[in-house]
């Protein structure tokens, strides 16, 4: 295998490489050598020492196995690809390696809905917001790394900025999960009145059902208009924002399709118009 070979590697066999712990061992030692700066590199007799293989024969037989997909060598030292670093941040954060345990608390945030306290609960990498009369609002992944040493609401607020993160990026195109082209569904009325669309990844299993509201919670016309009143929209859940939770969308073309959409009833709240992919083609 070379660096020209166009051929891609299944996905089974690729993560058979990585069956063998003195290879998962290599590329966690390549990767702590990437800086900022760049990567010095290791030649074969520091790398072999790094992972602590004494047999020169045998660690050689592991490393030609990541060669040349995973493992590049230029003058006598070996780097790792850009997977590589992907790879070990997945090790790193937890996911395939640890189990959470249960953890609740009540959180500082009311249902929008009935203005009950909402309870926070992590569990299984996965934190959720929820209602005794509404079930559950909101719920994402959190992995454990993230979670270490975190309250349950500090969990809460780290995947809420993740989540706008997510959205943001999503509207933008790109999926958050495999960075595959995202596809956006013409916005609908749902079961209970509220504008909303799906997004899809062309490329994996993500799919994102959205209120169109949500969409533009990061526009800087939004961001300033809450920041001048004291609010940072990066700290507050989506959900709790009145305009969101209340739709205040309207549609007011349907050729060209265009969404109106008020941030607030002040006089100077903002009036952004979306089209059918959202993005903000004016304000008011």
């Amino acid at each position: 295998m070379t660096d020209d070979d166009p051929d891609t590697l299944p996905p089974s066999e690729a993560f058979a490489l990585f069956a063998d712990e003195t290879r998962v061992a290599i590329v966690e030692a390549l990767a702590e050598r990437t800086t900022a700066e760049g990567n010095d590199g290791l030649s074969f007799t520091e790398l072999r020492r790094a992972v602590g293989v004494r047999d020169a024969g045998q660690f050689n037989y592991h490393l030609s196995k990541l060669r040349d997909r995973f493992v590049v060598k230029r003058d006598e030292k070996y780097y790792p690809r850009y997977a590589v670093l992907r790879l070990v941040g997945a090790i790193r954060e937890g996911s395939f390696t640890e189990r959470t345990e249960l953890r609740s608390e009540t959180l500082e945030y009311d249902c929008p809905g009935c203005d009950r306290s909402l309870t926070g609960t992590y569990e299984d990498g996965f934190v959720k917001m929820e209602c005794d009369e509404h079930d559950m609002l909101f719920q994402t992944s959190v992995p454990p790394q993230a979670a270490a040493g975190r309250s349950v609401s500090e969990i809460v607020a780290f995947a809420n900025e993740e989540t706008q993160h997510h959205i943001q990026k999503a509207i933008d195109g790109t999926c958050f999960i495999c960075s595959g082209p995202m596809c956006i569904d013409k916005p609908h009325r749902n079961s209970s009145d509220q504008l909303v669309t799906e997004l899809g990844c062309e490329s994996c299993w993500l799919q994102m059902h959205l209120p169109v509201t949500a969409s533009v919670i990061r526009h800087p016309a939004v961001v300033s208009y809450f920041y001048e009143r004291g609010i940072d929209v990066r700290t507050v859940p989506v959900l709790s924002f009145d305009f969101v939770w209340d739709d205040l969308t309207e549609v007011v073309s349907e050729e060209p399709y265009r969404i109106r959409v008020d941030v607030g009833e002040a006089s100077d709240a903002p009036t952004l118009t979306l089209d059918a992919e959202l993005n903000v083609v004016d304000i008011e």
